[in-house]
């Protein structure tokens, strides 16, 4: 399913689709998000509750219409748009990351890092894991699904990143950097969890010295990290040109064109 969704992620890109910046409405103690977008068979548009007082904090859902059969569809968002993140940082990671093959650093623990492990080992060649979560709990049961899925899985616990680590994705609610300046390189890091201008999980120093990439423009207005930064590159160009770097960043924090591109995916098999 990852796979797919990354190859329609990618004709997308180049198709040259475009979808509006996600609107941003104020809420009593939160935020209303509206993501619309269409192509020729379908228009959807996800709606986004942000409500930091409250349990769960993030409510989702998305409307389709299929604009060749008429029929409306109600789906979940959550799942859908974990795995739409997911398969972006892997068409990223085939695509910017200096190697192929070797360990996976995962800081974080919660639905997007589950997403992210079921995708790196879909479509890279993984050799192990390692998991960093602020619950011990869900950090173990990570730890578990990796293994699972054939993988030997330790906790990081050390200060330092392990040598062998070639792909590091930080899906944390940390406004602070949760890596340190010095990495091992080669290495591919994919940065999902932070979306405001305020907050970084990737130090300065590392986001200075790497060639960086986006998911869109817009996250050179969202992401904290980018806040700055020049020399950023859009993945769509790097599709077409990909280049090439020992130190790989990928900021993506989210586009209406993703989730179409998981609509397309899930609803021609479904």
């Amino acid at each position: 399913m990852y796979l797919k969704i990354a190859q329609e992620i990618r004709r997308l890109l180049l198709m040259g689709l475009e979808a509006p910046r996600r609107l941003v409405l104020p809420i009593p103690g939160g935020s209303f998000l509206a993501m619309p977008a269409a192509d020729d068979r379908f228009a959807l548009c996800k709606l986004v509750t942000v409500e930091p007082g409250k349990t769960p904090s993030v409510f989702a859902e998305l409307w389709v219409k299929d604009l060749a059969t008429g029929e409306v569809h109600h789906l979940e968002a959550e799942d859908l748009t974990a795995k739409r993140t997911a398969a972006l940082s892997l068409l990223a990671a085939q695509t910017l990351a200096p190697v192929k093959e070797g360990a996976l650093l995962l800081v974080g623990a919660g639905r997007q890092a589950e997403a992210h492990l079921e995708a790196f080992r879909e479509g890279l060649a993984l050799t192990r894991v390692w998991v960093r979560g602020r619950g011990q709990k869900r950090a173990l049961r990570l730890l578990e699904k990796a293994r699972a899925l054939g993988l030997e899985a330790a906790l990081w616990e050390e200060e330092e990143v392990p040598p062998e680590v070639r792909f590091v994705v930080t899906a944390t609610t940390s406004p602070t950097p949760v890596l340190p300046e010095a990495l091992p390189t080669p290495l591919f890091i994919s940065a999902v969890g932070s979306f405001r201008p305020g907050e970084r999980e990737v130090p300065e120093g590392v986001m200075r010295r790497a060639a960086v990439f986006c998911d869109t423009p817009d996250a050179l207005q969202e992401a904290g990290e980018l806040q700055g930064l020049e020399g950023v590159t859009p993945l769509r160009e790097a599709l077409l040109r990909p280049p090439q770097a020992e130190l790989v960043v990928f900021k993506s924090v989210g586009h209406a064109l993703f989730d179409l591109a998981a609509v397309r995916a899930y609803l021609s098999q479904a």
